[in-house]
């Protein structure tokens, strides 16, 4: 039996791979229903404490649950893997409990196999067996979205120990857009030169290779990877533009109050900025904060928005923006226009996002990623007409704007996709079996 684990900066999957035949998902129990991924979520209860006195966490499916139950007061953490490049991001204290970012790590991944159907067998043949791990192209943005030059090694190490501490004993690293390579290449019947786009939460990686039955004897799959290349932005800086050009506005962007010595101030930026990045809402969730929002909302000149925002970050409310957001992005990639509607007393945004406003507001992220795929192509030296397919997994290969980047660069009958959020998991683990067996 081979591994391949997939953790990802939104969701997470494990698949499995005999010595033949093709690589299966391993089913995620909850509620007496399977799911397919594992959402990469933490939540820490407030008020309940584990038998070692510590906040009682949750993982996956289970951590929305806790947090969207009545009356919950825990903190939310997600799209912890934005942190692995940042050295800055070492450790958090969650209600008077310190925990490293390979705790939070580890714990996300431990909870995963603990919600398998098998998870008995599964921690023994972690324990005993290799398992192939993705990893982005390259990490190179920290959870601040700043470039992180340099970041592989010191990120590759911390997720390296993050996953021992899981209990995987025998650790290998793929690349994500090539393990997406291997579950493309499982259908193919003929030798193909492939462009592999794999867009996750936090990171665009491309890998241009061949597949096909003939590459399928080589162990070391190197040899077949003509270039590498990742950009430091996917689906999380999509969907902060929504909430930089919807969401934020309404709640007080732009705004001015009238400070103690009657001198009118803008609105910290600051506070708009961590809007974009909602996972950090609760970072910024401080008395210091709050206080500040309650001495600015009766001397603003929006003073019904300051009140929302204060709402917002202060009962930790980020996550159910996330899901207005998201929901509207998704519904942008089938039609020519989306309503977004984020509704949580005293917050009442109602609003319709026009999909050609969206691929205006995402086109500096447009252009970052088509130049990173250009630089790709000029350094390896291949002519776009001579790839044979191109193939775009991840969430945000659904998007239109991003679709018509390939399709303008390589033409849309070269374009392939399929598994969008499981072909990496399923991937890595054909990476297994090739390099193991």
């Amino acid at each position: 039996m081979f591994i391949g684990l997939d953790f990802g900066t939104t969701n997470s999957a494990l698949a499995l791979a005999d010595a033949q035949g093709p690589s299966r998902l391993v089913p995620i129990l909850h509620e007496g229903g399977e799911l397919s991924t594992f959402r990469s979520i933490l939540y820490f209860d407030g008020e309940e404490r584990d038998a070692n006195g510590r906040p009682l966490a949750y993982a996956g499916p289970a951590a929305i649950d806790a947090y969207l139950e009545p009356g919950a007061e825990g903190r939310l953490i997600q799209s912890i893997k934005s942190y692995l490049a940042n050295p800055d991001f070492t450790s958090t204290s969650i209600y008077n409990s310190r925990y490293t970012l390979e705790n939070l790590i580890g714990f996300v991944v431990a909870r995963l196999i603990d919600a398998t159907p098998y998870a008995g067998d599964l921690i023994e043949r972690f324990r005993r067996s290799p398992v192939v791990v993705g990893r982005p192209a390259r990490f190179v943005r920290n959870s601040l979205g700043q470039a992180q030059e340099g970041a592989d090694d010191f990120a590759v190490a911390r997720l390296m120990a993050a996953l021992k501490g899981a209990g995987l004993a025998d650790v290998h690293f793929e690349f994500e857009p090539v393990a997406a390579a291997y579950a493309y290449e499982a259908g193919l019947n003929h030798d193909e030169l492939v462009l592999i786009g794999d867009f996750g939460g936090g990171t665009s990686d491309f890998c241009l290779l061949h597949v096909g039955p003939g590459m399928k004897s080589v162990k070391n799959r190197a040899e077949t990877i003509i270039g590498v290349s990742g950009v430091g932005l996917a689906g999380d800086a999509f969907d902060a533009r929504i909430v930089e050009n919807v969401i934020a506005p309404r709640l007080g962007r732009g705004a001015s109050y009238r400070s103690t010595g009657d001198k009118v101030l803008p609105m910290p930026a600051w506070l708009y900025d961590s809007l974009k990045r909602w996972h950090q809402l609760s970072f910024v969730n401080t008395y210091k904060t709050r206080r500040m929002l309650e001495e600015i909302e009766p001397v603003s000149d929006a003073p019904a928005e300051i009140a929302a925002l204060l709402h917002l970050i202060a009962e930790n409310k980020g996550f159910e923006m996330y899901r207005a957001v998201e929901a509207a992005k998704v519904a942008l990639s089938g039609a020519p226009k989306a309503h977004l509607s984020f509704k949580v007393a005293p917050i009442d945004i109602e609003a319709e996002i026009a999909r050609h406003d969206f691929d205006r507001w995402i086109a500096p992220e447009l252009k970052e990623i088509g130049d990173c795929v250009d630089r790709l192509m000029e350094t390896s030296g291949i002519a776009p007409e001579k790839i044979d397919r191109v193939f775009l997994t991840g969430g945000s290969s659904f998007i239109p704007a991003v679709r018509d980047l390939f399709a303008k660069r390589f033409g849309a009958g070269k374009l392939a996709g399929g598994g969008e959020l499981t072909s990496v998991a399923t991937g890595l683990a054909l990476s297994a079996r090739q390099r193991f067996a």
